[in-house]
């Protein structure tokens, strides 16, 4: 099996680079693609909520094209691993870095990065396009008016006192990791994934709270199960797994 090699383009304001990757994919782009901006007027995370993307911020989609009956959400729990990865080969092994479920990425308790993963069927192939944002050298004033959020917002240069960031070491040291993963994982399968996700997971054994269409449940995150799901001990002694929901607090 050929590894996949990135083929980078470079844009400089876009809506949204996820948005730049499926004209490119209609169009016969080939997997590895790789749409970088530097900024975003539109960008997107999970359940349709905006991703401020202002200067100073790493902003890119990828395509991938994996084998059938592959799912999404193996690749965005994937790269939320390689994101974690990524960051701590910028911070001192003291600065807790990690990812939080689904495919947040924790510095120090708040939020630098997160996923937006989105499938296309193109005939018989399936794309998967993953789009990646990272607060490198954000200021923190642009972050503040997500102070009020669970694990409220941060960046590199925030965490390390103002210290500025290559973003291009940054996209190159990911795109390695990345790759390397996703070989590994068309060969192993999802099980890999999950044992790697968890290994980059802070949030295990803590008790947590998950906000599920309004409900609160509260419990100790235990991991995920083989498909993905967030899986709980409640206080009455039950194991219950959770497909969708966000964690808003954790309780180190």
């Amino acid at each position: 099996m050929s590894q996949v090699v990135p083929h980078i383009i470079r844009v400089d304001s876009v809506s949204s680079t996820n948005s730049i990757l499926k004209q490119l994919v209609a169009d016969g782009a080939k997997e590895g693609t790789v749409v970088v901006a530097k900024q975003q007027t539109a960008g997107r995370g999970r359940a349709e909520r905006q991703w401020h993307s202002p200067l100073g911020g790493l902003y890119f989609s990828l395509m991938v094209r994996p084998p059938p009956m592959r799912r999404p959400t193996d690749l965005a729990l994937l790269t939320g691993a390689a994101m974690a990865q990524t960051v701590k080969r910028f911070f001192s092994p003291e600065i807790p870095v990690g990812v939080k479920w689904p495919n947040d990425v924790l510095i120090q308790g708040k939020k630098v990065g997160g996923v937006l993963c989105e499938a296309l069927g193109t005939g018989k192939t399936t794309e998967i396009i993953i789009g990646v944002g990272i607060n490198i050298n954000t200021p923190a004033s642009e972050l503040t008016a997500f102070s009020h959020r669970p694990f409220q917002a941060s960046s590199f240069c925030e965490v390390s006192s103002g210290k500025h960031f290559d973003l291009e070491e940054v996209l190159q040291t990911f795109l390695a990791i990345f790759f390397e993963i996703y070989e590994t994982y068309l060969q192993d399968g999802f099980r890999f994934v999950q044992n790697l996700w968890e290994r980059e997971c802070l949030l295990l054994g803590k008790k947590i709270e998950l906000n599920e269409n309004d409900s609160k449940i509260q419990g100790t995150f235990l991991g995920i199960d083989g498909q993905g799901a967030l899986v709980i001990s409640t206080p009455d002694g039950n194991r219950r797994s959770f497909v969708t929901g966000e964690i808003t607090c954790c309780w180190y």
